[in-house]
């Protein structure tokens, strides 16, 4: 569902898969608990987090959101597309806090304008999702879209 996996929705008269035709990405980085991929004509990056992340410690999550700070930094994003479908990492206290202080400021630095979660299809969106945090000073929206989800950040 995010930039360069396949859709397993889509498929030829063959049935074999598909790739979405929404972005055009690149892949910056592989690590053991995220991808990170690059849309040079419409400047998003993204992050498709993997099922690793449920052994995710806090240490983990940090470790893994400076390296993708450090690549948004680095490709001036305008837009952050995170898949979240196969992240199951669960913050620990002060986590969230540190986010916005370490993350946020830098993707803001970097000239982000937007921030998207992608959910799966049909998932229930919570409310929160679609709010920036306190301190940040760019958009946040969720979507089930792909399509939709690009779009907007586009916009």
């Amino acid at each position: 569902m995010i930039i360069g996996r396949t859709d397993k929705r889509a498929g030829n008269e063959n049935g074999e898969q598909m790739a979405p035709k929404e972005l055009q990405a690149k892949q910056l980085y592989e690590g053991q608990f995220l991808t990170i991929l690059w849309d040079t004509p419409r400047r998003i990056i993204g992050i498709r987090w993997k099922p690793t992340t449920a052994e995710m410690t806090d240490e983990d999550f940090k470790s893994a959101l400076t390296v993708f700070a450090e690549h948004v930094e680095r490709t001036c994003a305008e837009g952050i597309l995170v898949d979240v479908a196969d992240f199951h990492y669960r913050m620990g206290p002060g986590v969230q806090e540190w986010r916005v202080k370490n993350i946020s400021t830098r993707y803001s630095a970097a000239g982000v304008r937007r921030f998207a979660f992608l959910f799966p299809a049909g998932a229930e969106i919570p409310p929160m999702m679609n709010e920036s945090a306190a301190g940040e000073s760019f958009l946040t929206q969720a979507f089930t879209s792909q399509e939709k989800a690009v779009a907007w950040l586009a916009s």
